[in-house]
């Protein structure tokens, strides 16, 4: 019985889902794109972006926006708990910008002709007081040297003019180094400063701060940057707009005891148990039976409608050029997917056995967000029964009762402490029909607003391939 119900919510699920992802674009171009991909998300979007005396970052809001998309096997799309930052963290942690086999025998050969003046380079270095890193970078202590040196002020100039003269000895020696071997420093130079992006790519997403772009979310706390969100007066005000509303039309009939026919808009009707049609809890206590009230007569008319549906642009804050702001590299992760594993390609490759770049990448790929968010307020439920019992069903079902209500067991709408509201009844004994308006009650005072929370829609892919 569970698996039959599991297989008749998956049917259900993708003809609601597929009306979403064909008719909202074409409805509300200028907010949603062809791109659109529908979700189900019951945790819904904390739209109180900012709030509080001092304007922090919501860290729900954050939370959400730095989510990555899973994907079933059919390839749709779903928000995962995992968090962009943090496995992009990871897989940065597992790279290494690395000369293709032909770039580092000729660097090898470069080096080996001027041996003296990286003697003197490195003795200089050691003599400065640096400590060599462990392990040491592809290319060995000359390259260690530039990829530190460059980390701590910037890429080194041919007369060495960015290195502090404290460091008198140490600037000689690297000046007659590039005078010897100039292209050997034009390589070196180019993977130290590739691997001080990568560090700082690193670096600025693992403790994100006012410094480097952070997000501030508390008196001491910070999350990771995101670019041009909107302020949370301009959200509300976007949600609050009720022309930007979509509504999907849902019909049954052909009643039995155990089940009815289901049609979402112009999809084919799906037979499912009427126990999964629509769930309505009263007073948070007894659950009303819809199949105690009707026949093989009976038949009904659903719209679900979504007001203010607002797109929210989500943008990773991009590493900049000096790599003091900023945490996403789109050109890191383009190297790396195109790369790896290409032994005649200079640039950012996986190292290890952690990730792989078929994981990664692509349209399922896990390192994929959506780029854009759609959200609207709470939807607004209609649902009209003709041919019920209305004498007995109006008993238990009228507007003095909070309800909370969840559509197919797949559309859940309200929750325990933000039920839904059943704000209208209206029937016709002499015609057998109920007409029930449902509806998100107004948010109170009580509820702070980093709590209120809007209906996710889906989203716009940002495919990383």
């Amino acid at each position: 019985m569970n698996t039959q119900k599991n297989d008749i919510n998956e049917e259900l699920e993708r003809g609601f889902t597929d009306v979403l992802a064909e008719k909202l674009p074409k409805a509300l171009p200028t907010i949603v794109d062809a791109s659109f991909e529908p979700v189900i998300y019951p945790a819904g979007f904390n739209y109180g972006l900012t709030y509080g005396a001092n304007a922090y970052y919501n860290p729900a809001s954050l939370s959400t926006l730095n989510s990555t998309l899973e994907f079933d096997p059919s390839g749709d799309a779903g928000i995962s708990d995992q968090k962009l930052s943090d496995l992009y963290i990871s897989v940065l942690q597992n790279s290494v910008y690395a000369f293709s086999s032909a770039t580092q025998k000729q660097l090898s050969e470069l080096d080996n002709e001027a041996e003296s003046q990286i003697a003197s380079v490195l003795r200089a270095f050691e003599n400065s007081n640096f400590k060599y890193s462990d392990p040491l970078p592809p290319g060995g202590k000359i390259a260690d040297v530039f990829n530190q040196l460059t980390a701590l002020y910037g890429p080194i100039t041919e007369n060495c003019d960015n290195l502090p003269i404290t460091l008198s000895s140490l600037r000689d020696a690297i000046s007659t180094y590039i005078e010897a071997s100039g292209q050997a420093y034009n390589l070196h130079s180019r993977a130290a400063q590739a691997t001080a992006a990568l560090k700082a790519a690193i670096q600025n997403a693992k403790t994100p701060s006012s410094k480097n772009g952070g997000m501030q979310t508390g008196d001491d706390a910070y999350y990771v940057g995101f670019d041009k969100l909107p302020s949370a007066n301009q959200l509300i005000g976007s949600l609050k707009t009720d022309s930007n509303a979509f509504t999907v039309s849902i019909s049954g009939d052909s009643f039995s005891e155990e089940e009815c026919d289901v049609c979402v808009e112009s999809k084919a009707k799906i037979p499912i148990p009427i126990g999964c049609l629509l769930e309505i809890q009263v007073e948070h206590s007894s659950v009303v039976n819809i199949s105690d009230y009707t026949s093989s007569e009976t038949s009904f008319s659903m719209k679900i409608t979504y007001p203010g549906v607002t797109a929210l642009s989500v943008l990773p804050l991009s590493l900049s050029s000096d790599n003091k702001t900023g945490w996403y590299s789109v050109n890191i992760l383009e190297e790396i997917k195109n790369k790896t594993g290409d032994l005649s390609a200079d640039g950012y490759k996986l190292q290890g056995g952690e990730f792989s770049t078929g994981e990664l990448f692509g349209k399922t790929g896990r390192l994929n967000y959506f780029k854009t968010l759609i959200v609207s307020r709470t939807p607004s439920v209609e649902v009209t029964f003709n041919k019920i019992d209305v004498s007995e069903f109006t008993k238990y079902v009228h507007t003095d009762n909070n309800v909370k209500i969840k559509l197919f067991d797949f559309i859940p709408l309200g929750d325990v402490d933000h039920s839904y509201t059943l704000n209208d009844v209206d029937f016709s004994e002499s015609e057998q029909s109920v007409t029930m308006k449902f509806g998100s009650p107004e948010i109170s005072g009580s509820v702070p607003l980093e709590q209120q929370v809007a209906y996710v829609l889906g989203g716009t892919p940002e495919y990383v391939d």
